[in-house]
């Protein structure tokens, strides 16, 4: 008798980082998919791939924080016990997603790790790891990472038929950052925010430091300091006009060789001179043919340097952006430092897909080979990424995509098509002539062939009216003038300028330094106008308190040694415990070393205080303990917007939930968040903000907490009563709404139920 054994299909849990990724996979992959309802949010998606069983669970960002132990509170110890002890920090765990990972690893046989392909989404995958083999230790042999550079069905496909082996290392580099951090800014914040507390008897008042806040805060008081110290000089340029041979018209004006002039004697004296010259003799004249190759390809900080020039876009709206079109399978991952494409890159392929853009085509035909990019840059950063590209799907505005996406895809793809169009060819000339012995010259430049600054458009050189000599000619000289101009101060920073100064000084991580930049404005350390930045008196008055006692931490020195080892251990060079205390014993001696700088502490403070009005502000009080209504796992706190000078409430979990809600002062004269759980219907369909009920004027709409960033916007009925209900819609999983239609008796209509998308 012959047995046959069934083969048992294996199962796989796959862990993505968002939502909206896990949707784009399991629609690229299974060709039936099933839901498993968690709560109005969140669903697990089902179904079989490859002779295999996948369940998929989106998490939402980081699903573990950092925090003291009860032990450890704020007035129950010293702020140094926070480093020295090693029960003080714990991690903690969000509910939710620690039962549902513990949950379904018992149940399955593989553990497939799909959040985002870089460091900061392998160390969510960590986390989600680590909560998995606690409750299945037998997942720890058959884990593996899915790294895809897009979300296009083609990568998507590819990254999950070949998933890689699981590495810890990128996670733990990661982590190590996050705990350094919490170092710093729980026994630093607590060690100065007490002797702040001594003077301002305000329970509320926090005086927030950070490892990579204080050096970047840093930067634009000294950017400021430059600005107010600088003094405007007059100075002067001396120009003679050079006419035709008939002495009719100005063909050319040249410059004096020691232009600029500090006095303008000196420039009355060399006119006096020479102002009786009809001619100049040419007594050199060099021209040259100068060919300029594309840039080299982008990054992240070069990217958001484009849009901050192009857009406007302030430096965490462009990453939402590019992070929005990377979400819809529109460009590559945007988060990397790399600026180096692999051997083997599939660049054909792309540009025949852009081909099809009726823009790029007479581009794309000026291109004589695209197996590589003409001038490539070099690999930085260890993680394996290529640079920002397009992925060769054409973009239509939809609610997801709006004009400021489909123009950052368009500058992003035409920066991508330049790489490989030929290069600029300039004329370059340069005439030296003497006026009765006095120097002048000047330079010109011509453009030849326009190359890839056709599609680079935003660097296109000038051009300058471009005139042949020849050594020993006599030219005509027609008036000399004198130009009077004032010396300009260094701009302040912009968005592009000082994210790019970040990345030389190894400040912060590509994720990391939009959001740093942001908690500056939200603790009224800075104030951004448009795309640029500067500090407010609080800001000036921490760094110059901190300059005094605390250098290490306000220069780049000790955050850039924490970069440098963190890579060590990223790239296996370094161990991660060895590592951990290495940087531990050497933040101690700096802790140690500001409380020896103290004696003259609260003093400083005092004098701070006084001139500076911002920590009487309310904005100190202590908000309330309430749930975000949209991921249910953040609190509601209050911050401040520095552009609009008024208050509003978010999540604690910013930029992982970017719920918002206008603030509203009771009777009492308290900020209360207009928004809460009785108004908001949900997840907005577009971004990670919240469908919340609003009036604006004479309107009642339905629209998302992130406006104006986000525009998704459903109009109401002008009459009658509109409330929300309890029910969610069956499609969409938003609250339902109902709506009373007024009838002429003033009295109420029977009410109709519907939802607010879906119109059913």
């Amino acid at each position: 008798m012959t047995i046959v054994l069934k083969k048992m299909t294996r199962k796989v849990l796959v862990i993505g980082e968002k939502p909206s990724q896990v949707r784009t996979i399991t629609e690229t992959l299974l060709s039936q998919i099933s839901s498993e309802k968690v709560n109005s949010r969140l669903y697990l998606k089902k179904g079989y791939w490859k002779n295999k069983q996948f369940i998929f669970l989106p998490l939402v960002g980081h699903i573990t924080s950092i925090d003291t132990s009860d032990d450890f509170g704020w007035n129950k110890c010293q702020p140094l016990d926070i480093i020295q002890n090693p029960n003080a920090l714990i991690i903690k765990k969000n509910a939710l997603f620690q039962r549902l990972i513990s949950q379904k690893a018992k149940e399955v046989d593989e553990l497939w790790l799909a959040t985002d392909p870089d460091s900061e989404g392998d160390n969510i995958a960590y986390e989600a790891f680590t909560i998995a083999i606690n409750s299945n230790p037998e997942l720890i042999s058959s884990t593996l990472r899915i790294w895809n550079s897009s979300l296009t069905r083609v990568e998507i496909i590819r990254s999950f038929e070949n998933p890689i082996k699981w590495n810890t290392s990128l996670a733990l580099a990661v982590q190590g950052r996050r705990i350094i951090d919490a170092w710093v800014g729980f026994a630093g914040t607590r060690e100065i925010t007490n002797s702040a507390r001594k003077i301002i008897k305000q329970r509320g008042v926090v005086l927030s430091v950070g490892r990579v806040q204080l050096p970047t805060l840093k930067l634009v008081v000294d950017r400021d300091r430059e600005r107010n110290e600088f003094v405007s000089v007059e100075k002067y340029n001396l120009f003679a006009d050079i006419l035709d041979n008939q002495r009719k018209t100005i063909i050319i004006a040249i410059k004096h060789d020691s232009s600029p002039f500090e006095e303008l004697n000196e420039v009355k004296k060399i006119i006096k001179k020479i102002s009786s010259e009809t001619t100049a003799i040419v007594n050199d004249f060099n021209t040259k043919k100068v060919n300029i190759p594309p840039p080299k390809p982008l990054n992240t900080t070069d990217a958001l340097a484009i849009l901050s020039k192009n857009l406007k876009l302030n430096a965490e709206r462009g990453l939402q952006i590019l992070a929005n079109l990377y979400e819809e399978g529109y460009l590559s991952y945007p988060r990397t430092d790399n600026r180096q494409f692999k051997a083997e890159f599939p660049h054909k392929e792309i540009l025949a897909k852009l081909y099809s853009y009726p823009d790029f085509q007479p581009l794309i035909k000026t291109i004589k080979e695209a197996n590589q990019v003409r001038t490539n840059g070099r690999k930085m950063g260890v993680e394996d990424h290529d640079p920002i590209h397009p992925t060769g799907v054409i973009p239509k505005e939809s609610i997801k995509i709006d004009l400021q996406h489909l123009k950052t895809w368009n500058l992003i793809s035409r920066y991508y098509i330049g790489m490989f169009m030929p290069d600029l060819i300039q004329s370059r000339g340069k005439v030296k002539l003497n006026i009765k012995e006095e120097p002048f010259i000047q330079d010109f430049q011509q453009i030849e062939t326009i190359g890839w600054t056709e599609a680079i458009y935003w660097k296109k050189p000038i051009e300058t009216t471009y005139f042949s000599f020849k050594k020993g000619d006599v030219v005509q000289v027609g008036d000399f003038r004198s130009k009077k101009f004032k010396t300009q101060a260094p701009p302040n920073w912009s968005d592009g300028s000082i994210i790019k100064m970040l990345e030389k000084l190894r400040i912060g991580t590509k994720s990391s330094r939009p959001e740093i930049l942001l908690k500056l404005i939200e603790r009224k350390y800075v104030i951004r106008s448009g795309t640029t930045y500067q500090g407010t008196n609080l800001g000036h008055s921490i760094i110059s308190l901190f300059e005094n006692i605390w250098p290490d931490l306000v220069t780049p020195h000790f955050t850039r040694m924490v970069e440098t080892k963190m890579d060590e251990v990223a790239t296996q060079k370094a161990s991660y415990q060895n590592m951990l205390e290495e940087i531990k014993h050497y933040y101690l001696k700096l802790h140690e070393l500001l409380l020896s700088q103290t004696d003259g502490f609260e003093e400083l403070l005092v004098d701070i205080i006084n001139q500076d009005e911002s920590f009487h502000s309310s904005s100190f009080e202590t908000p309330k303990n309430e749930i975000c209504p949209v991921c249910r796992t953040g609190h509601i706190i209050q911050r401040f917007n520095p552009k609009t000078k008024k208050i509003f409430f978010g999540c604690s979990r910013y930029p992982e939930c970017r719920w918002t809600s206008p603030a509203k002062k009771n009777a009492k004269g308290k900020y209360l968040p207009v928004s809460s759980q009785s108004n908001v219907l949900g997840s907005c369909p577009s971004c990670q903000g919240s469908l919340v009920l609003k009036k604006v004027s004479n309107y009642r709409l339905i629209g998302c907490t992130n406006y104006p960033a986000c525009q998704v916007t459903f109009f109401l009925p002008k009459k009658g009563r509109v409330t929300i209900t309890k029910q969610e819609c069956p499609i969409c999983s938003l609250r339902l709404i109902s709506l009373y239609s007024p009838r002429k008796d003033n009295k109420e209509s029977p009410k109709k139920v519907l939802c607010a998308i879906c119109k059913k």
